[in-house]
């Protein structure tokens, strides 16, 4: 489970800011908090802010961290990093840019971090703690040089001289099956991402789950049946390899060795069956209708999102959402985020962190007040990070759990709102 991100010198943030999915000292929701060692973890967390005001970049943050993480052994000895500082600052644009996570892993808590710039890893480290035991640091680098615990890392003992300046220690001690190290990228692994706008990417991994997967099947049968999508069941099924998948202008020759590679991979394709009802309006048949041309939008992406959300919830792993309410009606977004919420579906530690501008949210019956981000830029369009939680009225006051939060945002009272002249 996530505990904490911390970022800074990235895209819009100009200085570091965190993440916590730490819950508060507050009584609201409290059958939703999360109870895991000595830790109170929050299962949800959302974002609000202006077009443009860096809600995304904070996913992106965290994704992009997941993707040096996981692809840093395919790197060449001189490739350049994913290197995106804040531009907007003669300082901050020659600055490294910094992650630091900290998340817990089969019983242990990591802390893991590393900053960078954009031709090498500049310092990273790696600590562990156990339950009830305090923190111990695993190994620290700084540029070239190393220190490792030869007690608590032996897996990166030798390994200081065969990582380019460019790689991640943590990365090549994973790649010679280094098994804390390994852990570590498991962990990245686990973080589902999707967009909220574009199916792409995850529709053939819900299909193949529907597919091949009957428990999460009957899942989310049951959640659609619940939201009241309107057809009875999915049906998949293999799709048969046709001259018609292919464009019509390529050359013959192409054409046959590009049919044969696709005989070698299963295509599968998704029929919703609905109900036939005669003129007394009992039901009479069943239709099958081809899910692409017949289902609505919004239908569409609660089928193709179903998969990468169940499989979360199943494993207990991370999900990140952005636009979560694209296309989606505000009580479909609302049972999505229950899912993650209700202690009853989320039985094994899943949390949803996602960029909305769904103000149907902002109410204390769906979320708690520690579970509230805005993002907001300032005067030199560096981008601040704040929850609800920490939020101070003009009186320096923290907002109590009586006021109405939706209707304080849309007035102004927290920012992260355009300014619209």
């Amino acid at each position: 489970m996530l505990i904490n991100f911390t970022f800074g010198n990235f895209r819009s943030f100009r200085d570091e800011k965190t993440l916590s999915m730490e819950a508060g000292s507050i009584k609201e929701l409290n059958e939703s908090v999360i109870t895991k060692d000595s830790y109170r973890l929050l299962p949800a967390a959302v974002m609000y802010g202006a077009n443009s005001s860096g809600k995304s970049n904070v996913l992106e943050a965290l994704l992009t961290m997941r993707r040096l993480v996981l692809n840093s052994v395919r790197l060449n000895p001189y490739d350049i990093l994913d290197y995106q500082p804040f531009l907007l600052n003669t300082t901050s644009k020659n600055e490294p840019t910094s992650f630091e996570i900290q998340f817990l892993n089969n019983g242990l808590t990591y802390r893991y971090g590393f900053e960078y710039d954009r031709t090498h890893i500049c310092n990273e480290w790696l600590y562990e703690k156990a339950p009830k035991q305090r923190e111990f640091n695993l190994f620290l680098r700084a540029e070239n040089d190393y220190e490792i615990s030869k007690k608590c890392f032996p897996e990166g003992i030798g390994k200081e001289s065969a990582t380019p300046s460019n790689r991640l220690f943590v990365s090549l001690v994973a790649q010679l099956n280094g098994p804390k190290s390994l852990s570590i990228l498991d962990w990245f692994s686990g973080c589902n991402y999707l967009s909220g706008i574009s199916s792409e990417g995850y529709e053939g991994f819900t299909l193949s789950m529907f597919y091949q997967h009957i428990n999460l099947c009957q899942d989310a049968l049951n959640f659609f049946h619940a939201t009241g999508l309107g057809f009875n069941d999915i049906i998949v099924t293999e799709k048969k390899i046709s001259d018609e998948m292919l464009s019509g202008n390529i050359p013959a020759d192409i054409r046959r060795r590009m049919l044969n590679d696709m005989k070698s991979h299963i295509f599968l394709e998704a029929k919703t069956t609905h109900n036939i009802y005669g003129e007394n309006g009992k039901i009479t048949n069943l239709a099958t209708f081809d899910k692409d041309k017949m289902e609505s939008e919004g239908t569409k992406k609660i089928i193709e999102m179903s998969g990468p959300i169940f499989d979360t919830l199943a494993s207990g792993k991370v999900l990140i959402v952005d636009e979560l309410d694209a296309k989606l009606h505000p009580m479909l977004t609302r049972s999505i985020l229950k899912l993650f919420m209700s202690p009853e579906t989320n039985k094994n530690g899943a949390q949803l962190i996602f960029t909305t501008h769904d103000t149907n949210l902002l109410n204390l019956s769906y979320l708690r007040r520690d579970q509230i981000w805005f993002t907001e830029k300032d005067a030199t369009e560096s981008t601040d990070l704040y929850s609800l939680i920490e939020f101070k009225d003009e009186n320096g006051n923290t907002i109590r759990n009586d006021r109405s939060i939706e209707k304080d945002y849309i007035n102004g009272r927290y920012g992260a709102i355009p300014f619209i002249h």
